[in-house]
């Protein structure tokens, strides 16, 4: 990407418009002009540029100098970023409370969230990360009796990274936690991220000699994770009975077989 076009890509994501990004970025070459040279140099129709110009003043961006012909100063590029910039954030900020606003309105009518009762079983697909790592959260926190998990070696790091703290919690509250994972070549590695859990009677775990067949996580004997692809997403998740059944009886054959 030649330089003009990254500036101008900059420019777009601080909010401005293609036609206006262009004007104001020839306009910053230029320090002042008419409209013909902003249009030469900015490669935008002229009557684009008149269009463009009177929005680029209301920004904060430009300034119109009365002459024959009509000339426009531009304000310099450090402080035009910093004007952009401080909008976006001002643009931002009332986002965020708007957003608050809605989530506290939504919430007091219709309830943000509905849980998935047990005469209810549904099939869900999570396919976007973060919305994948609330639910994991969400499960651990609502765990009461168990967490067994089949997870890869890497599965295994991010969850003691990600969920360290709920893992805590949740033993503090009598659940008991069974992992499944594969062998560690470096043991030490890992053993930093699985202090304060090693050695508690209710947190175990089993390694394989080879990599996982599959990863799930079985929550309460209640609900299952099973992952679908390599990465973490796409996701699927059942609370059906038998879907439930299944991935516990495969947990335990594991777990018995490895002793």
């Amino acid at each position: 990407m030649f330089p003009d076009e990254e500036y101008i890509q900059t420019l777009m994501g601080l909010g401005l418009t293609l036609l206006q990004a262009k004007t104001y970025l020839a306009l910053a070459k230029l320090g002042s002009a008419d409209v013909k040279t902003i249009s030469k140099v900015s490669k935008v129709a002229r009557q684009d540029v008149y269009r463009v110009t009177p929005k680029l003043q209301k920004l904060g961006l430009a300034e119109k100098i009365i002459s024959t012909p009509t000339m426009y100063k531009a304000i310099p590029l450090k402080m035009g970023l910093s004007i952009l910039l401080q909008q976006k954030v001002e643009e931002n900020a009332e986002l965020q409370d708007k957003t608050e606003v809605l989530i506290n309105n939504f919430e007091g009518h219709f309830g943000l969230e509905k849980a998935i009762t047990a005469g209810e079983p549904q099939f869900i697909i999570t396919s976007e990360r973060r919305v994948f790592h609330k639910r994991i959260a969400d499960a651990i926190d609502a765990a009461q009796t168990s967490k067994n998990s089949i997870v890869s070696l890497e599965g295994f790091k991010a969850l003691l990274f990600d969920q360290k703290e709920r893992l805590k919690k949740a033993i503090n509250r009598g659940v008991r936690i069974r992992i499944i994972t594969e062998k560690l070549e470096n043991p030490r590695s890992i053993q930093k991220l699985s202090r304060d859990l090693t050695g508690n009677p209710l947190f175990t775990v089993k390694y394989t000699v080879s990599s996982t067949p599959v990863c799930m996580m079985i929550f309460d004997d209640k609900e299952v994770n099973l992952r679908m692809a390599e990465g973490v997403v796409p996701s699927f998740w059942s609370n059906n009975p038998n879907i439930v059944n299944l991935s516990r009886k495969y947990f335990e054959e594991m777990w018995s077989k490895m002793g």
